[in-house]
């Protein structure tokens, strides 16, 4: 996702204790010491994104939202845009109508989150309440590396989606999967893995050359 900086949209993960639909990188960031929904902590962080006029997107766990009252608040006063909550529809379907309420009454859009078998009817109930873009995971978790039918996940989602764009996470790193989702009208491409091994080293040039092959494609 991206604007002239190359960053459409900044997702920003809060912790949780059972990551479950994360691959042991990611699994290493949910650590509630890092992050305790400090102000003061993440301001310097928030205004990297709205410094480049970035949107800011909550991903987070169901836990984390019912655990943690003042959350949407907190979202709210810092600017968000939205939330991704990935395990919503998976454990928590009968909190879905009343999760997507709580997120509209702070004026944050619900962010579809689907993979390539999500049934049909979650799908559509997803697509129906969410906002203007919709997360198509490619795999089960982050970290997972499986073969997949690019076309054949496509399939599975355009007749449903309503026009809304398309952003495609979880294991994309290669510019020429890049460039085969673009010929699919993605409108963007979620990074987080290959994202944290670069901040855990240090690797700003490789972020750097990471964005210029999404945006080439």
């Amino acid at each position: 996702m991206r604007n002239s900086d190359g960053v459409y949209a900044f997702e920003f993960g809060f912790p949780t204790s059972k990551p479950v639909y994360d691959g042991i990188r990611i699994r290493k960031t949910h650590d509630p010491e890092l992050n305790r929904y400090s102000e003061a902590e993440n301001s310097r962080i928030f205004k990297i994104a709205d410094d480049i006029g970035s949107k800011k997107y909550a991903l987070m766990y169901y836990e984390v939202l019912s655990a943690n009252p003042g959350i949407l608040d907190y979202l709210n006063r810092n600017g968000f845009a939205g939330a991704i909550l990935p395990d919503l529809m998976i454990d928590h379907r009968d909190a879905f109508f009343d999760a997507v309420e709580r997120l509209r009454q702070y004026s944050l859009d619900y962010v579809p989150f689907v993979t390539p078998i999500t049934p049909v009817k979650v799908m559509e109930e997803q697509i129906a309440a969410g906002g203007d873009w919709i997360y198509q995971g490619m795999m089960p978790a982050t970290g997972v590396q499986l073969p997949y039918s690019i076309d054949a996940i496509y399939n599975h989602i355009r007749p449903y989606a309503g026009g809304k764009r398309i952003v495609y996470g979880f294991g994309i790193r290669d510019a020429g999967t890049m460039k085969m989702l673009a010929s699919y009208e993605a409108f963007g491409i979620a990074v987080g893995t290959a994202v944290v091994e670069m901040m855990e080293n240090l690797d700003t040039a490789s972020y750097r050359r990471l964005i210029e092959t999404i945006m080439e494609a």
